[in-house]
């Protein structure tokens, strides 16, 4: 199986595991994906603030270069309980699947956890120690949100842990049979 009928196929199983959640359940998937999507909103804000889009533009986005396997299960949670349409990855160049022609596919409020994350030297060496405390205060609380999110979702999942898109095997074995009906 390739990366793109991989993807598919998790996509889809993922997606038949969220709509079967309880309604309660998938409320409480909505409120946690609302929390994720503020939490990215003011890490990129807190980046952005001191200039880091023109640093990533000048240097090419050296860092985004390898995230193929970035995206993770919360992640799309996070589409499919905002109910944000779902890109399509690029699986055919040697760069990020995730870009395109004029940078990351996903708006920052939906970027995964370590692109939403990252801030490279040259960027940190801007800051004073108060932002830096301040993101990396808001990043321990992102990730204690994606925790929770994840516990939500372990029985689907299979475990509590953060787990690459194109590694969720939930159901997979469906897909590689055409049973794509999920």
């Amino acid at each position: 199986m390739n990366d793109r009928e991989r993807w598919d196929c998790a996509i889809a199983a993922v997606s038949a595991d969220y709509a079967a959640l309880p309604s309660a359940l998938q409320g409480e998937v909505k409120a946690l994906a609302t929390a994720i999507r503020e939490a990215r909103r003011e890490l990129h804000s807190l980046a952005q603030e001191m200039g880091s889009g023109a640093i990533c533009a000048s240097c090419g986005g050296q860092c985004c270069l390898r995230g193929k396997y970035h995206v993770t299960v919360a992640d799309i949670l996070v589409f499919l309980a905002e109910g944000e349409l779902l890109f399509t990855p690029r699986f055919n160049r040697d760069v990020c699947p995730y870009l395109d022609d004029y940078g990351c596919m996903m708006a920052p409020s939906l970027r995964p956890f370590p692109c939403i994350t990252f801030n490279c030297e040259r960027i940190e060496e801007l800051w004073e120690p108060e932002r830096i405390a301040a993101f990396y205060r808001r990043e321990r609380q992102l990730r204690a949100l994606y925790g929770k999110l994840e516990q939500l979702f372990a029985h689907r999942a299979g475990a509590a842990r953060r787990m690459a898109i194109l590694g969720y095997n939930h159901n997979l074995e469906r897909c590689a049979n055409g049973d794509n009906d999920q």
